[in-house]
């Protein structure tokens, strides 16, 4: 966590948000790791540390934030979180690059577009973690994928979104993928933003120093070509418009 301020610091990143991987899935990957009371010492080690030099929230990422939710609440509850990005990391218990084996690009969208919509719907979130994260494994197999054949799938999920105070995660990390796309592409932003969406934030998604902040200032630019003006930080749970 220090190295990863650090590197923030010496890259010009003024502000950071940790979002530890949380999942009450058995069989996940992530499943009976994050330990919420080292994570609380760890991030007020460093709020120390790196005061003046740095802002840093203490946030989580929550896979299939909708399933489960009583199991998810202690990890919530008490713990000042600043924010939370709900993610759809699996389908049917099954990791994404392992859910697509032997079916066909429609239906594996169809049915990750639908559960985001239902994560949306019935979970408790922030933002919408890597909206299409699904072409950084399908693209490989399949290329990409037509956004006409799921609009009217995805504007249902922007209008959820939009009716609940839920905005988008902007994730850089799909540069470092096949896809070579941001999370979510730039029509789904525009889509937002033509159906009154404002609630963005930007991340790196990065898993070591090395990754923070990268690709940040081209998303930036990007936005404002699109229409943004703003991108949002968030303390407890709340967003602050902070101009781009």
């Amino acid at each position: 966590m220090e190295e990863m301020c650090k590197s923030a610091i010496n890259k010009g990143v003024s502000e950071i948000c940790f979002t530890e991987h949380l999942s009450v899935r058995e069989g996940d990957p992530c499943f009976g790791w994050l330990d919420m009371d080292a994570y609380g010492i760890n991030i007020e080690k460093c709020r120390d540390h790196f005061q003046g030099s740095l802002t840093i929230k203490k946030g989580l990422e929550i896979g299939e934030p909708h399933l489960s939710m009583n199991k998810i609440e202690p990890y919530k509850t008490g713990q000042n979180i600043d924010f939370i990005i709900g993610s759809v990391h699996n389908l049917d218990e099954e990791d994404l690059t392992v859910y697509m084996q032997g079916r066909e690009q429609i239906e594996s969208y169809t049915d990750y577009f639908n559960e985001v919509l239902l994560s949306v719907t019935e979970g408790d979130m922030d933002v919408i973690g890597h909206f299409d994260l699904l072409k950084r494994y399908a693209f490989d197999l399949n290329g990409k994928y037509r956004h006409g054949d799921y609009e009217e799938l995805i504007s249902e999920i922007l209008k959820k979104a939009i009716s609940r105070n839920i905005g988008l995660e902007i994730n850089t990390s799909g540069f470092r993928s096949s896809s070579l796309e941001i999370f979510p592409s730039q029509i789904i932003l525009k889509m937002y933003m033509d159906l009154g969406g404002e609630l963005l934030t930007v991340g790196s998604d990065s898993h070591s120093a090395n990754m923070i902040g990268n690709n940040i200032a081209p998303v930036y630019l990007m936005l404002k070509q699109i229409g943004f003006n703003a991108v949002f930080s968030y303390d407890r749970r709340k967003p602050t418009a902070v101009n781009i």
